[in-house]
């Protein structure tokens, strides 16, 4: 039998991967109005020999973290199976990696592709109401050991805790759970029912703004590009702003580790490993162009007075007071713990630049995210004048 130092030893080098470290454990309770999360040292039983290639069933795996994901458990010799609609990008798999088992469904009304296999682990990329995860996760609550479900920061109900650790609360405080609504919430209740399905298997990862190639939302591409423009440069709020993200191809290692390792648990999977500034983000950008720039740092309350609000028109951060005092302030200590690893920044925004412009900035395509040149200019002379 090949162990599995030796599986992840041939598999990291016919992939030209390295893989890295190993704790980790959690549990999921319903509550009152409000979900309740805490890490158990527990995993997974498999079903495979330790150290054999793992059979994954990836639910969505066409959009944006899912090419990355792909790569990463073909890179490691895992095999691969793919639920989807068989509408976005269909060649996409194909083209790039060989043919790969594909289920076709719709995981609102008809998942009736999934009701005969096997597999050691499932990744839930596209879950999002709890009527949708509870149909998967029941369905493969016997045929199939992990259940690793893709949330979102956005289930903190309180970003003004003082820990802001995976134990925060989420939810909605005080409103029964039948009348949550958005996002966050819905996505805090999906949590819960995949911990009631895979009550030994569950894994959950609570990601901030996702970045890298292939990201259409533009919210961090745009400053990669904008300060690739050169100029000057509105820098929001005050230098000393927390901010956070996660490289996409970060994640999609970061999961696969989770699998191979069997690891359970609650996971904040924020970058970088310790804590970024805005002024360092943004410098930290301005080093992978050498176009000329100058930055110009603008209180948020003069911005949201000409109606630039982070997290919109400022995309990718927000301002560290009031409600959002912590919200670039997540503890990542237990993702760092369960074996996580993060890029440079520069290799982030160098990477995704460079995708922007051969993908998308040479059709001319706009950005879908942050202000134009022309409103930017008018607001930096209002902010002269205010002076």
């Amino acid at each position: 039998m090949t162990t599995r130092r030796e599986f992840l030893k041939k598999s990291a080098l016919a992939g030209g991967a390295l893989s890295s470290g190993i704790l980790g454990g959690g549990a999921v309770g319903l509550g009152e109005g409000i979900l309740a999360l805490s890490p158990q040292p527990t995993g997974p039983s498999r079903s495979n020999p330790p150290g054999s290639p793992l059979r994954i069933l990836i639910l969505g795996g066409t959009g944006f973290i899912g090419p990355h994901l792909v790569r990463r458990c073909l890179e490691r010799g895992h095999d691969v199976t793919l639920f989807n609609r068989g509408r976005t990008e269909p060649r996409l798999f194909p083209e790039l990696f060989g043919d790969l088992e594909v289920r076709i469904g719709d995981r609102n009304d008809d998942i009736s592709s999934l009701e005969d296999g096997r597999w050691d682990a499932v990744i839930d990329n596209s879950g999002y109401t709890a009527d949708q995860v509870r149909a998967t996760a029941q369905l493969l609550r016997d045929s199939a050991d992990q259940y690793l479900f893709t949330s979102t920061r956005a289930v903190y109900s309180d970003y003004t805790h003082p820990t802001m650790d995976e134990d925060a609360p989420i939810g909605v405080p005080g409103v029964p759970e039948e009348e949550w609504s958005g996002y966050g919430p819905l996505k805090a209740l999906a949590e819960g029912v995949v911990e009631e399905a895979f009550p030994d298997g569950t894994t959950i990862v609570r990601p901030p703004i996702i970045t890298g190639p292939g990201d259409r939302t533009d919210r961090f591409t745009y400053w990669y590009v904008r300060i690739d423009r050169g100029g000057e440069v509105i820098a929001p709020g005050d230098p000393s702003d927390p901010v956070q993200y996660t490289d996409v191809r970060d994640l999609a290692e970061f999961y696969v580790h989770l699998l191979e390792e069997g690891t359970t648990g609650i996971f904040n999977p924020e970058a970088p490993a310790a804590p970024l500034s805005s002024a360092e983000f943004l410098y930290g950008v301005r080093a992978v162009t050498s176009s000329p720039v100058q930055f110009t740092w603008v209180d948020w309350s003069f911005l949201e007075e000409h109606g630039l609000r982070g997290g919109s028109e400022i995309p990718g951060w927000r301002p560290p007071e009031g409600d959002w005092l912590n919200y670039g302030r997540i503890d990542n200590r237990r993702a760092l713990e369960a074996g996580i690893t993060f890029r440079p920044l520069a290799v982030t925004a160098r990477d995704t630049l460079e995708w922007w412009k051969e993908a998308r900035g040479a059709a001319g395509e706009e950005l879908g995210a942050g202000i134009s040149a022309e409103e930017e200019a008018q607001v930096l002379e209002a902010w002269r004048r205010s002076g």
